[in-house]
């Protein structure tokens, strides 16, 4: 018990500036309590002698007036809040804390301790000169209370400390770890008085949580913790994310009050075990992800279409190669590139291509982390490229059968589609029609007859087919046999109870 004292003492009375929001919840306070009996106590210092002072319930009490006959047997009524050095004395005094180890003489040390401080500050006069200084001392009692009286002046001169709470961070932009899968911030350290722990909660990104040291996920920690934010990158789908953080958390000041008994002529009195007050504080802080997305598409130069295909490689402004990949219609994504000054070069055109000699050239900066880049190829003859995909994720799909026919109806081409896409060259001008005659395993056939033109104006074309997934329907013959059978049932129950009701008739 006096260690957690101890505790609450030293987060008490150490001043800490906070910008928090506060709110403060008073735990009940008892308006009223019944004094009981006293007990004498020697005059150990000078002569001064009183009694002891409790509650019926055994708990102790303190007066604030010696002038004033003894607080007893009456009920006393809660008149307000004493100060901070009151406090003090009350954390700091018996029953809290044992100065010679006679309980007695402790408790005469802290009435007499409480005396004193009361003429110091309030300007009382509880005791002598004498007692304060040459008074006779057997026990050697006056140096505790002559310390206990200096300490509880330096506690009123700082007052009661409010709870506080405060966070601080190096820098709020998060950056991506090492294995790219989550936005990770700097470590956030938080400041408090009067609090054990400290709670964290994180809105403005799916699946944001808060870690410790260690990375593991928590919601509370202790108030010497720090701890970091992390994001899965699988989470963000633009490049500019605000992260609300807020960090809160519940202290507790111990505050002492002062009751007056009904019997006007008795002494105030304050209780030696005192009232906490709970406060409740918060601060927040704004962590943002400042990411990059670029989205490259390989385009025919005459049509616009997209062009699957092409070989295409991304470097960085020293010419290190950053990654690599083959062009498809929908286009590639490429996130979370720093800022700088970055090149696309083709290193494969598409069948019926010429390879594109063009260094296409962008940057990212703080203004411009969202860009479309089009690298453009020309047909070196004239070229169809077909491709199959699913409707829904936009994937290549191998499997479906296809027929490209001409104006008349005739086959020119019959192929099996394979995630690469068909390439058809050299054709005269004219009319075509892409028809898919048995779709992949899996998907329901597009029943689409697709139409192009090739003529001066249109030498290349990009065509797309796409697919959906079947539908599972249920069986149904199961379920309309199982109907037949009960309509017969009632059927023939029914025959039967009219037959019965017939002959009961012809019997009477």
């Amino acid at each position: 018990m006096m260690k957690k004292i101890k505790k609450v003492l030293v987060a008490l009375f150490v001043a800490v500036i906070s910008y928090c929001s506060l709110t403060t919840t008073v735990n009940a306070v008892p308006e009223t309590i019944q004094l009981g009996d006293t007990t004498a106590v020697p005059g150990y210092v000078a002569g001064v002698h009183f009694t002891t002072k409790t509650t019926t319930s055994g708990e102790l009490m303190y007066c604030l007036n010696i002038h004033k006959s003894t607080a007893r047997n009456s009920t006393a009524k809660l008149v307000g809040e004493l100060d901070a050095g009151v406090a003090y004395i009350m954390m700091n005094g018996y029953p809290h804390k044992s100065f010679t180890g006679d309980n007695q003489k402790d408790y005469y040390i802290t009435q007499t301790a409480l005396w004193w401080y009361l003429d110091d500050t309030a300007g009382g006069n509880n005791l002598g000169n004498t007692f304060k200084t040459n008074g006779s001392d057997p026990n050697n009692l006056r140096p505790y209370i002559k310390d206990l009286v200096a300490k509880a002046k330096t506690a009123k001169s700082q007052g009661y400390q409010k709870t506080t709470i405060s966070a601080n961070i190096s820098d709020k932009t998060l950056s991506i770890s090492s294995d790219g899968k989550y936005y990770v911030s700097n470590e956030i350290s938080v400041s408090s008085t009067n609090m054990s722990t400290y709670n964290v909660s994180v809105s403005g990104a799916d699946g944001a949580i808060a870690v410790d040291s260690e990375g593991k996920s928590k919601t509370t920690f202790n108030s010497s913790e720090k701890f970091r934010v992390k994001v899965p990158v699988s989470k963000v789908d633009t490049s500019k994310v605000d992260i609300k953080v807020t960090i809160s958390g519940t202290g507790q000041v111990y505050k002492a009050y002062e009751y007056q008994p009904t019997i006007q002529s008795q002494q105030n009195v304050t209780p030696s075990i005192i009232t906490p007050i709970e406060e409740k504080v918060n601060t927040s802080i704004t962590l943002n992800i400042s990411t990059s997305k670029i989205t490259i598409v390989k385009v025919d130069k005459a049509t616009g279409n997209a062009i699957a295909g092409a070989k295409l490689v991304l470097k960085d402004s020293n010419g290190k190669e950053i990654t690599s990949w083959t062009s498809t219609t929908s286009g590639h994504v490429i996130k979370n590139l720093p800022n700088g000054t970055y090149t696309v070069e083709e290193t494969s055109a598409p069948d019926g291509y010429d390879l594109s000699k063009e260094v296409v050239k962008f940057t990212i900066d703080d203004n411009n982390r969202e860009q479309k880049v089009k690298f453009y190829n020309e047909a070196k003859e004239r070229v169809v490229n077909i491709i199959k995909i699913d409707k829904s994720t936009g994937n290549p799909l191998a499997g479906a059968v296809i027929v490209v026919r001409d104006a008349s109806g005739k086959e020119v081409a019959r192929f099996t589609s394979t995630t690469d896409p068909y390439v058809l060259t050299n054709l005269e001008d004219g009319t075509y029609t892409v028809e898919e005659v048995q779709a992949p395993a899996g998907y329901m056939r597009n029943e689409e007859k697709i139409s192009f033109t090739i003529d001066a104006d249109h030498v290349s074309h990009q065509i797309t087919i796409e697919n959906y997934p079947e539908v599972i329907v249920p069986n149904t013959n199961a379920a309309s046999s199982i109907l037949l059978v009960v309509l017969g049932l009632g059927i023939i129950i029914g025959g039967i109870k009219f037959v019965q009701k017939n002959a009961k008739k012809a019997r009477i």
